[in-house]
């Protein structure tokens, strides 16, 4: 005997999704599930069910689980739009109580469809570049600044460096982007002993914004200029952070304050891999955009890089 089992929210769309496998399919809920569930006739069967047609959960009692369980397949058919929810980001909704549910269910090697684990797998885990060598290599990460806005790709810092010192670069840089975009990005990237890491540090007054209907992470250069201990706090953390996992790893941290502001930077004023500019926010030239600083600036900086990693390894 086969059972398959049809899960959505209980709105017509999912009665007629069974029916089309199985006219003879029949709805699961409150007053029939326990007679479902010791069924034993030995034709096969479809069913279709939602969490808000069965009982409530209790500590030792799922019925959705336990219907789930006891079919042969697994078939996960929600509606464009759920009915009983308000919001993506209820703490707990009838949508991913359901799909976590099912998820579960997956894992117990149940013949399962219609779920996409892939959504909530690397929805927020992207990393802009990779290592693409087992050879020593070059990361460079920060805005803007970092990413060349003005310059051309080849007259960036990160560039200039990386052909001066003839290792790999990858760029972990994005225009506006934030403090803690950048140190995400260093933390859960293949950095190894012996790799070079460059952080042009941001305004630690930015935040990071998220996206639903990009599904990606939105730059927000919005509120720098505002005071607030909350963000300074979690840029002084964050910082650390990034100082700590290149010591462990055994990586050559170098970190340029580019547009950070004078309160932050004393709070790393007796850390090595921070360095300290004599001429706060002095540019020597202007980039193409009239706004970013320009190719001798970049080469200022790859500069001042060139020779503090040549002293640290020498």
């Amino acid at each position: 005997m086969t059972i398959t089992v049809y899960v959505g929210d209980g709105s017509e769309s999912l009665s007629l999704e069974a029916k089309k496998h199985d006219k003879n399919a029949y709805h699961v809920h409150k007053k029939n599930y326990k007679e479902f569930l010791s069924h034993s006739d030995e034709n096969d069967i479809t069913v279709y069910t939602a969490l808000a047609d069965l009982p409530k959960i209790t500590e030792s009692d799922c019925a959705l689980s336990s219907i789930l369980r006891k079919a042969s397949n697994v078939v996960y058919a929600p509606p464009s739009k759920w009915i009983n929810d308000h919001s993506e980001f209820n703490v707990s909704s009838e949508r991913h109580l359901t799909e976590y549910i099912i998820m579960l269910i997956k894992s117990e090697c149940n013949d399962v469809s219609g779920l996409d684990l892939e959504k909530y797998n690397k929805r927020y885990i992207g990393l802009k570049d990779e290592r693409n060598t087992e050879s020593k290599t070059l990361w460079v990460a920060g805005c803007s600044i970092s990413h060349g806005v003005g310059v051309k790709n080849h007259e960036r810092y990160g560039a200039i460096v990386s052909d001066k010192l003839q290792i790999p670069l990858v760029s972990l840089t994005e225009g506006a982007s934030s403090i803690e975009w950048a140190s995400d990005q260093i933390l859960r990237s293949d950095i190894r002993k012996g790799d070079i890491v460059i952080w042009g540090l941001t305004s630690e007054y930015r935040s990071t914004l998220w996206s639903m209907e990009k599904n990606r992470s939105i730059p927000d250069a919005y509120g720098k200029n505002t005071v607030d201990d909350t963000k300074l706090y979690k840029g002084v953390i964050l910082v650390h952070q990034v100082i700590n996992f290149c010591n462990k790893v055994g990586a050559n941290l170098i970190i340029m304050p580019l547009i950070c502001s004078e309160e932050l930077k004393m709070h790393f004023s007796n850390i090595n891999e921070f360095l300290q500019f004599p001429l706060p926010n002095a540019m020597l030239d202007i980039g193409s955009d009239g706004m970013h600083p320009g190719k001798k600036q970049h080469n200022a900086w790859a500069d001042i890089c060139v020779d503090i990693i040549g002293m640290r390894e020498s």
